[in-house]
């Protein structure tokens, strides 16, 4: 009798533990959401500082954000940039090392897009 009561709780506990097993596989890692959107979208912020270097579609600025220490700053221009220097809108080629600039950016998908580059008295 002993015998049948081990053999049974034995494959009990067996396929208790297959079952575990296979549902483990099958769980998909979970996300916070929001805390994905909040790395991708950071909503507008903005850098003051001086123009280091100008790309074909970016430009490195060497500033902070308000608070901040000085840093070095990556910022894609796409056709969605607005940039101004004197109150009149400029290209990005307008842009020169050593100038004064307030840039608006956002984030999104991980890349630092500036929103509008504004020209601080040259």
């Amino acid at each position: 009798m002993r015998g049948a009561v081990a053999v049974t709780l034995a494959l009990t506990l067996g396929c208790s533990a297959v079952a575990a097993v296979a549902q483990q596989r099958d769980v998909k890692p979970s996300t916070d959401t929001a805390r994905e959107a909040d790395r991708s979208n950071v909503g507008t912020r903005s850098v003051t500082g001086t123009v280091k270097r100008t790309m074909d579609k970016g430009i490195v600025v060497v500033g902070r954000e308000t608070g901040e220490k000085d840093r070095e700053w990556a910022f894609a221009l796409d056709t969605g940039t607005r940039i101004e220097a004197g109150g009149q809108v400029r290209g990005a080629n307008d842009l020169w090392q050593g100038d004064p600039v307030t840039v608006t950016y956002t984030n999104r998908d991980g890349k630092i897009v500036a929103q509008s580059v504004t020209v601080n008295n040259r």
